[in-house]
């Protein structure tokens, strides 16, 4: 008998040990997604899991036995740092979900997702019956001590439903300024500023492996006003307190987290607020942790932003055996310049240049000139080339993609274009001729 039951542990003792989870996933409208890419996060990186079509909606993941509990990312659509959403794995469960657009996540079968969900209904449904007694000036102060006692209730209940889990790190970072006493509109909006951080550790590696606090300061940097200031000053203003509160943190983890910030901002095209950032933390970080991929991503980015001045261009012709020097900051001869970045040996370059010059011949000369700058290995196709655009003002530089009018312009492709105004400042960055005519028509 003994045998026996020893023969059936050791039968089963894998299954325990090695269980293997899913997470299936619904979107809808199904047409709309195609793949997607799960991750597990980390503070510091993101660890590729897997990837699966998206066949009639549904796409499935099959967790591996050395899978472990943690934050995932469920990643549907580019740019990744955009399109995506957090998943809760406990280690121990089946996870299902279903995501749309409008709704986002639900989900249908994973106990701390479930529970994280529930919190926020309930804490919101609260939230806005104290909104509503703000909003419609009421003055009954002990119905508003009964919302607020329910506030602090639901959230208790919630803790202690939720200790020792994963989902209590988001259920105590979300809790809210609940005050003891009665107050006004002004003194209750004012300490709800003072205390949006108050619950939340930047050091929580739970949290730094999610998008919690992100999410967090994003609503912090766009909703705090500041009084007296522009917006953009307000923005910064407050892009100063998130910095100081993940002062404290790995210079790693900072240095990530401000650049999703600020790729954000850029999505978002807030430009102004981005080029703040790196220009006051994030290019610093890079240069200190000697990443000078994003050092100079960023400084391209901000030299090359509406309204700042074009990086030097020199070049020299010669007429009748006389050598000149030119340089771009010395032109004085329109009022706007089509800066165009060309090759003669790109096909799609050679179709675009002539439509160029078909374009700038409806413009008032005066106006606008075209300075073109070509990207060659060498002159002699270059040569035959421009002769086909006496108009413009043609300037080669050699070792094409080596030159270092490339990493100045932040160059990728041909071919480029700005628009620049009398004072060779930067008015437009048209994504193809396209966009650049439309720039100048409009």
């Amino acid at each position: 008998m003994k045998l026996k039951n020893t023969l059936f542990t050791l039968l089963f003792l894998p299954t325990f040990l090695f269980a293997q989870h899913t997470i299936k996933a619904t979107f809808s409208p199904a047409e709309d997604f195609k793949w997607a890419i799960l991750y597990k996060n980390s503070p510091l990186k993101n660890i590729y899991i897997a990837q699966g079509k998206i066949e009639k909606g549904t796409v499935e993941f099959l967790l591996d036995s050395s899978a472990t509990k943690g934050i995932y990312k469920l990643v549907y659509a580019t740019p990744q740092d955009e399109f995506n959403f957090d998943i809760i794995y406990n280690g121990n469960e089946n996870i299902e979900l279903e995501f749309n657009l409008e709704t986002r996540v639900t989900f249908k079968q994973s106990s701390g997702n479930l529970l994280l969900n529930s919190y926020l209904v309930e804490m919101a449904s609260i939230g806005k019956k104290i909104e509503g007694f703000y909003v419609n000036k009421k003055t009954d102060s002990l119905e508003l001590a009964s919302l607020f006692k329910s506030q602090l209730e639901m959230q208790n209940h919630f803790e202690e439903k939720s200790i020792n889990t994963l989902t209590y790190h988001f259920i105590k970072a979300n809790k809210p300024y609940i005050p003891t006493n009665y107050e006004n509109t002004t003194t209750y909006i004012q300490n709800l500023t003072t205390n949006y951080f108050t619950n939340i550790n930047f050091n929580d590696t739970v949290l730094q492996s999610s998008n919690f606090l992100l999410k967090r300061a994003w609503a912090y940097i766009f909703s705090v006003s500041n009084g007296g200031r522009d917006k953009v000053s307000s923005y910064n203003k407050n892009i100063d307190v998130v910095v100081t509160l993940i002062r404290d943190t790995n210079p790693v983890f900072q240095k990530i987290f401000l650049e999703k910030l600020w790729n954000k901002l850029l999505i978002y095209n807030a430009k102004d607020t981005a080029n703040y950032i790196a220009e006051t933390y994030l290019i610093p970080l890079a240069e200190e942790q000697k990443d000078q991929t994003l050092a100079l991503k960023l400084v391209q980015f901000l030299n090359l932003s509406i309204g700042n001045i074009a990086p030097e261009i020199e070049w020299e012709t010669e007429k009748n055996g006389i050598k000149e020097q030119h340089k771009l900051s010395e032109l004085a001869i329109t009022e706007n310049y089509i800066l165009v970045f060309w090759s003669s040996t790109c096909s799609h370059c050679l179709e675009q240049i002539p439509k160029l010059k078909e374009f700038v011949k409806t413009l008032d000369g005066t106006k606008y000139k075209v300075i073109a700058v070509g990207l060659e290995d060498d002159a002699v196709k270059w040569k035959k080339e421009v002769a086909k655009y006496p108009e413009f003002i043609n300037i080669i530089k050699l070792k094409k993609w080596d030159s270092s009018i490339v990493t100045d312009y932040g160059l990728s492709t041909t071919p480029t274009y700005f628009v620049l105004d009398r004072d060779k400042k930067f008015t437009a960055k048209p994504d193809n001729l396209e966009g650049l005519i439309e720039f100048i028509n409009n």
